[in-house]
Order: C-alpha cells, then sequence, then structure tokens
C-alpha cells in the first residue's frame, strides 16, 4: 500500500472532503494538521502555495476538486459515462461557485462593505442559488449528482459547515433540509464514520 498523507489545517474545510474519500476507500494516511505559525514556513514548499495538499509515496498533488476527483475514479465513485461525469463536475462547479460568492465576501477588508455585500448575496443571490441546489439534491435521490453517492458528494459534505458560516445564514439546515441530510449522509458510511470519530473535533 502506498505511503499517503493529507495535509491541510486543523479544520474540515478543503481538506475534509480529501480525508473521508481516503477513509471511504480504506486507505491508511497521515491526517497532517498545520497551524498558522507552520504555515509560512511550509507555503513555498507546496506546488501553488495552497493547502489542501496530498502526498503519495513522496510526490505531491493540490487543487481539493482535482484530488477528490482522482480519488472517486480510484474508489468507484465516478461517473460510469463520460456524460455522467460531466454532470458530476457541472453540479460540483455550481455548489463551488455559490460557496466561493460567499467566502470572497467574507474575505472582504472594508467591514462596510463586507455587510454590503452579504446582505446582498442573502437578498438577491443565495435564494435562487441555494433552492436550484436543493433541487438538484432532491432530483438525484438525495446526491449531488448521478442519483447515487460520487465523489462530489464527499467534497460537499467536507465543506458544507464552512458554508454555513460563510454565508451568516443561521438557518440554513432548517431552509434546506436536503442540505445537512446530504452532509450526514456521507459522514455515516461506516469507514467515513470511523474516521470522522477519531479525528480532531472542529466546527468547520
Amino acid at each position: 500500500m502506498p505511503k499517503v498523507s493529507v495535509t491541510y489545517f486543523n479544520v474540515k474545510g478543503l481538506g475534509e472532503g480529501i480525508r473521508m474519500l481516503l477513509a471511504y476507500g480504506g486507505q491508511e494516511f497521515e491526517d497532517v494538521r498545520v497551524d498558522k505559525e507552520q504555515w509560512p514556513d511550509l507555503k513555498p514548499k507546496t506546488p501553488f502555495g495552497q493547502l489542501p495538499l496530498l502526498e503519495i509515496d513522496g510526490k505531491q498533488y493540490a487543487q481539493c476538486i482535482a484530488i477528490c476527483r482522482y480519488l472517486g475514479r480510484k474508489y468507484g465513485l465516478a461517473g460510469t459515462t463520460l456524460e455522467e461525469d460531466l454532470l458530476i463536475d457541472q453540479n460540483m462547479d455550481f455548489f463551488n461557485d455559490i460557496r466561493m460568492k460567499a467566502v470572497a465576501a467574507n474575505y472582504e477588508p472594508d467591514e462596510k462593505v463586507k455587510a454590503a455585500k452579504l446582505e446582498d448575496l442573502k437578498k438577491n443571490h443565495f435564494p435562487f442559488l441555494f433552492s436550484k441546489l436543493d433541487e438538484i439534491i432532491k432530483e438525484n435521490n438525495g446526491f449531488l449528482a448521478a442519483g447515487r453517492l460520487t465523489w462530489a458528494d464527499f467534497m460537499f459534505a467536507g465543506v458544507y459547515d464552512a458554508l454555513k458560516m460563510f454565508t451568516h445564514i443561521p438557518d440554513l439546515d432548517e431552509k434546506y433540509p436536503s442540505f445537512s441530510k446530504l452532509r450526514d449522509t456521507v459522514r455515516s458510511l461506516p469507514k467515513v464514520k470511523e474516521f470522522c470519530e477519531s479525528a480532531p473535533k472542529t466546527d468547520f
């Protein structure tokens, strides 16, 4: 079995989907969690100056969606046709677009501008985007695409708690129960559940 490690910060975020996919696939891996003091020294040693980072037998790989897609193919969680792969990618990209809108607003340094951006998102954008995402999940038997479990669900489940924080919508679970249900479906898979119960407890 190859020597595998995942390097990310001590949060779920963009690293959690990778961790859960490896657990699902039965791959033993070193779960390396970086703190703020370590990051400046590590950053220039990564392929693109960012995390998460997957390392397999000493070779580094970056970009969380690309890594999750690779692991999905490896563990039978990809599409069975090119068109099914296209739909998985399409819905994952749509979800990631939503996430990035929330993240961009949160990292606005001017507090007044930040508040205005978040208010605009909550009033004029999130209602449509989240309704469409809810519709997609319901149409796919509770999953993000293909009507069954795919690698995209692991990515979704990994970042969902962070998404809730970034959107500043405290009742997101109540408005769209399909979201938290999908997260919980992934986290309740036997090997994934075992990993989650033994991993450090973080809020997002």
